[in-house]
């Protein structure tokens, strides 16, 4: 049985496999071609690196590549706040933006580091009616055989003319809906600057213990 800590941790995997495909702006990548692009390409590039080569820094390179261009982070931003974005300033939406994006390349690092062989496999996507939005369900195979259902929502971005992805769900647990349930809480009893102040700071301690498990590993490769 998955676990809601397994399910969060797939979740992470999963919205960080979705990079633009390269293709001529009058031609753009199916939504289907977008997730399967992006995923086997992303396996591949890990595959190809040793375990001393998945390093913190090259993940998080990998990461800050394929996954920040593929995301519309100003529209999952807006979801993850739900009515608290409408009540921000337009300078405490860029703050909570930036936050954002530097927590998902953090999170996503770490599940980039742990990826293991999981396989991927997805149905044709399906359109909404004036062909804007797309859905593309999926299977996430684990290494233990156990398989977990995804979905994938992504939007056609006129500007970009890219498919963006916008949100995810793995086994009914959707990402969008998780932070805003997380960060409606913490705004119950907190002001805006007080969130984007805890942000900040735990970020700066999610630095500091990626520098102290660096050095750990430096020292244990040293002995």
């Amino acid at each position: 049985m998955t676990t809601p800590q397994q399910i969060r941790t797939l979740l992470v995997l999963l919205l960080a496999v979705f990079p633009l495909s390269a293709r001529a702006a009058t031609e753009p990548a199916s939504p289907k071609e977008v997730v399967e692009k992006a995923t086997f390409g992303i396996i591949a590039e890990l595959n190809k690196l040793t375990p001393e080569q998945r390093t913190e820094d090259e993940v998080r390179r990998l990461v800050t590549t394929y996954i920040v261009p593929a995301i519309d982070q100003e529209k999952i931003a807006m979801g993850a706040l739900g009515k608290y974005w409408r009540r921000a300033t337009p300078e405490q939406r860029q703050q909570f933006i930036d936050r954002f994006r530097e927590r998902q390349i953090r999170t996503y690092s770490g599940a980039f580091k742990a990826f293991s062989g999981e396989q991927f496999t997805y149905e044709d996507p399906r359109f909404s009616p004036d062909g804007s939005k797309a859905l593309v369900k999926g299977m996430l195979k684990q290494t233990n055989g156990q398989e977990v259902p995804v979905d994938f929502r992504l939007y056609f971005d006129k500007d970009s003319n890219h498919w963006r992805v916008y949100d995810a769900v793995v086994a009914g647990l959707g990402m969008v809906k998780t932070y805003r349930d997380q960060l409606a809480q913490r705004l119950q009893n907190s002001s805006m600057d007080d969130l984007l102040n805890e942000l900040a700071n735990e970020d700066n301690a999610g630095d500091e213990k990626t520098e102290e498990l660096s050095a750990a590993g430096t020292d244990q490769g040293n002995s």
